[in-house]
């Protein structure tokens, strides 16, 4: 008697297991609702924000930086001076630049954190960056500070 009482209770656990395991379905209803014919889309344009956000939020969402092109001209024009073989920040290269970037990461970067101020003394001293020329550096950390 425990046996034939046995095989029932062990298929409905089966059978729940399956069901909660298995991925959700989509439905027709869901797939007919995603693909709206021409004829019906809107005419307008949707609104665009009026500003920009004042940093990227993902690598994707800005034109790829070029350490060469973009980023090692505002080194040079902004820090060399300060920071090319004297004072205890060296930043004569792209492997000296390295050892304050933590790549793909620009919030925890010690190289963001002084352009902004963040926790630390804000660099330039004289007069801050121009947020564009940040914007580009921000921007070059978080797609991985690539050596291009």
């Amino acid at each position: 008697m425990k046996t034939k009482t046995i095989f029932p209770v062990m298929f409905l656990i089966l059978a729940f297991t399956l069901v909660a395991c298995a991925p959700a379905a989509v439905s027709p209803v869901a797939e007919a609702v995603t693909s709206v014919p021409a004829a019906v889309q809107p005419t307008t344009a949707p609104v665009q924000p009026t500003s920009a956000p004042a940093q990227p939020t993902t690598a994707a969402a800005a034109a790829e930086i070029s350490f060469s092109k973009d980023v090692w001209p505002i080194i040079q024009k902004y820090a060399l001076a300060a920071h090319g073989g004297k004072g205890g920040v060296f930043l004569e290269s792209y492997n000296d630049i390295l050892k304050y970037i933590v790549a793909g990461k620009p919030e925890e970067s010690m190289l963001y954190k002084a352009l902004i101020g963040d926790g630390v003394k804000r660099m330039p001293p004289d007069a801050p960056l121009p947020d564009d020329l940040i914007k580009t550096i921000y921007t070059w950390i978080l797609q991985g500070a690539k050596n291009n």
